[in-house]
């Protein structure tokens, strides 16, 4: 991951909630490994799910485990148990990585959750993370990544905002154009298979405007219907058929063409997996096979 840090943040005295954005799988460590103090991560339940894997991740960090994207109540009462007990902890507000190298917006419930939790609150952005490991990509590319602290908001201040107000805070202090932050360092960030598996991401195709039919291969994708394009070292895209350089320029677009689907009769398939896997999470964080089978995208549901 190529993380690096010019020496470690000297973190508040009081017990203090960390709010950071989303880049990694492993954003604990890039944060853990930037301050003077220890902090208890709060991790959605499927990294405590993998078998072995989830076994390591209990035993090294013993995290506050919440369903994704959401705060529940057991939630928030861990934290703040380990808040009374003079603990840190850090959360990942935004609950999902980003998928276009933009941040996404943070759980709504935080602002609340923060004003009950009564603690200082400390924001921090990481960069490069994006384009070192894209959430579309099953490889790592070596190029660069750091941490910056952004703000310490006291206790005090905390109590006297409202809910919204932290959010809006919040989202400012931790959003991230990963674009934007490489524009002018032009940081490479090199893969062999750069833009294998961006198919996850570029779910409609600007050119015969079909659902799932991009597939790619090295450091290109392309459409059954002609389109071709590249992936390169700097995250931006070229080709033909399209207009788009950025991965966030395109999954806008194609967000506002869903949204604007004119109304069909009867049903019409979007698009159609055959051979899903439909799995059920158990008590103990272990799920089993509810059932298998073709799983289909309507304009009805």
């Amino acid at each position: 991951f190529n993380f690096k840090r010019e020496g470690r943040y000297k973190a508040p005295d009081e017990p203090f909630v960390l709010i950071c954005n989303h880049v990694t799988n492993l954003d604990m460590i890039w944060v853990g490994d930037s301050f003077d103090k220890h902090m208890y991560y709060v991790a959605s339940e499927h990294v405590v799910r993998g078998g072995l894997g989830g076994k390591v991740v209990n035993l090294l960090f013993k995290p506050i485990v919440r369903e994704k994207a959401t705060v529940g109540l057991s939630t928030v009462v861990e934290m703040k148990n380990h808040l009374k007990a003079g603990h840190n902890v850090c959360i990942f507000a935004e609950g999902l990585r980003s998928a276009n190298g933009t941040s996404n917006k943070i759980v709504e419930s935080t602002g609340a959750v923060l004003k009950k939790l009564g603690a200082t609150v400390v924001t921090f952005k990481l960069h490069g993370g994006f384009l070192t490991s894209p959430r579309w990509a099953s490889d790592i590319r070596k190029g660069g990544m750091t941490g910056e602290l952004v703000k310490v908001y006291s206790s005090e201040e905390i109590s006297k905002m409202t809910p919204t107000q932290i959010n809006d805070a919040l989202n400012s202090d931790i959003y991230e154009d990963a674009y934007e932050y490489n524009e002018s360092r032009k940081i490479a960030y090199k893969s062999k298979k750069a833009a294998e598996g961006i198919e996850y991401e570029l779910v409609v195709c600007p050119k015969c405007r079909k659902f799932a039919t991009i597939d790619s291969r090295k450091s290109e994708f392309f459409c059954e219907c002609g389109l071709k394009g590249k992936y390169d070292e700097y995250g931006l895209l070229s080709g033909e058929g399209f207009d788009f350089t950025r991965l966030n320029e395109w999954d806008s677009w194609q967000k506002e063409y869903i949204s604007n689907l004119p109304d069909i009769d009867g049903e019409q398939v979007l698009v159609s997996h055959s051979d899903q896997i439909l799995k059920q999470i158990v008590k103990g964080h272990d799920d089993v096979i509810a059932d298998i089978g073709k799983i289909v995208l309507t304009n009805k549901s």
